[in-house]
């Protein structure tokens, strides 16, 4: 396939948004012991939206999530998240959340589906991955009656006490929900008012970011697909995209925890020697520096080429590799510090619960390693 941008594009765009994260967004984080403020996540997310990083819902959109057709498209978007998130992952994680809304709708060609308002996208379910219906379900495998029932009851439990949770600024009023008809996955969007929401209350990180649970309902607009098979690569590609979201994050968010590593081991003494020259010391650094590099590398892997629902598979058994990675390297570098790494006003505490907050988002390591053993069993 022919590419619209080239490498140098794609550095060129990064450098913009290297530029805006370390002049703009590092001023409004300089005490990791303070959680950013509303309005001020609601300001740095509008000069986002404005400097072209978050495509606005109208008119023809640049930045997160477009132009996934173009082999280097998930590439550009992937490294801007990292490249966020090495400065803060809530302002990361919440600029992919303004943006999947709108790449939603425009997949699924239903511009009306933002309807003008504040909207978020659900897709993680009560269960879970789903259990053994959700790999069956995506990769063309026949479905029996016990499939059918997981699948429905995973995205619209009959429960009136279950709960999807939701990380994403507080304030919005729609939510693109996926809901299964008994043959494939549909849309629909719900007024915030028919969910419920209740805060969820502190969770383990991304203090930027709340979280709100929502009941299950069937009100709302569908907004679903005639072909089966396009509905279920759609939301095949919506996993590749969040699983991709997250590893972006949880990257840039240790890239940022090594550095304050590498800096403490420089700068703290003694002996009259820094404690960079000690083996114990060299040793943790080291492992955060190859969780980075390997992590990376993944990355790398799980962007390559165009946007293919058909690789939902692959891109799972690399979280599930990558998310482990992530927090020991966050651990071994906090312990470069020493006690006073576990104190607020460090940074280092906040970098190693985001990483374990990232880690239980969109499925655990231990639900993506259940997906993938079906997966590759029924393909």
């Amino acid at each position: 396939m022919e590419t619209l941008l080239n490498k140098e594009d794609v550095q060129t765009v990064l450098g913009e948004v290297r530029r805006f994260a370390r002049g703009v967004v590092s001023s409004n984080v300089e005490r990791p012991e303070h959680s950013l403020p509303r309005d001020s996540m609601d300001a740095l997310v509008a000069e986002a939206t404005e400097a072209g990083f978050i495509p606005d819902a109208g008119g023809d959109p640049t930045g997160l999530w477009v132009d996934l057709d173009d082999p280097l498209g998930l590439a550009l978007s992937a490294r801007t998240i990292e490249t966020l998130a090495s400065v803060n992952p809530g302002i990361a994680w919440s600029c992919h959340v303004r943006a999947m809304p709108v790449w939603l709708a425009r997949r699924l060609n239903r511009p009306e589906a933002l309807d003008e308002k504040e909207t978020v996208v659900t897709l993680q379910g009560c269960y879970g991955l789903g259990r053994t219906a959700l790999p069956r379900y995506l990769a063309g495998a026949k479905l029996v009656a016990d499939d059918r029932a997981m699948l429905k009851d995973w995205l619209m439990p009959a429960q009136k006490d279950a709960r999807r949770v939701v990380h994403a600024p507080t304030g919005f009023d729609g939510v693109l929900s996926p809901y299964f008809d008994g043959e494939a996955v549909g849309w629909m969007r719900q007024p915030i008012d028919a969910l419920d929401p209740l805060p969820v209350g502190p969770t383990l990180g991304l203090d930027e970011v709340d979280a709100v649970a929502l009941a299950s309902s069937e009100a709302g607009t569908p907004l679903g697909l005639e072909d089966p098979e396009e509905a279920r690569n759609i939301f095949a590609e919506a996993l590749v995209i969040e699983s991709l979201a997250l590893v972006a994050v949880g990257l840039g968010c240790l890239r940022h925890g090594r550095d304050l590593a590498r800096e403490q081991a420089k700068a703290r003494k003694q002996g009259g020697r820094s404690i960079a020259h000690h083996p114990a010391v060299q040793s943790l650094v080291g492992s955060a520096d190859s969780a980075v590099a390997v992590v990376d590398a993944l990355l790398d892997r799980m962007a390559d080429g165009p946007l293919r629902g058909s690789r939902v598979g692959d891109v799972f058994a690399i979280r599930a590799e990558a998310h482990p990675l992530l927090c020991r390297g966050a651990t071994d570098a906090l312990q470069v510090f020493g006690g006073s790494g576990y104190m607020q006003d460090v940074g280092m505490e906040k970098v190693l619960r985001d990483s374990q907050q990232l880690r239980l988002m969109g499925g655990t390591p231990g639900d993506l390693a259940r997906f993938v053993a079906e997966w590759e069993r029924v393909r």
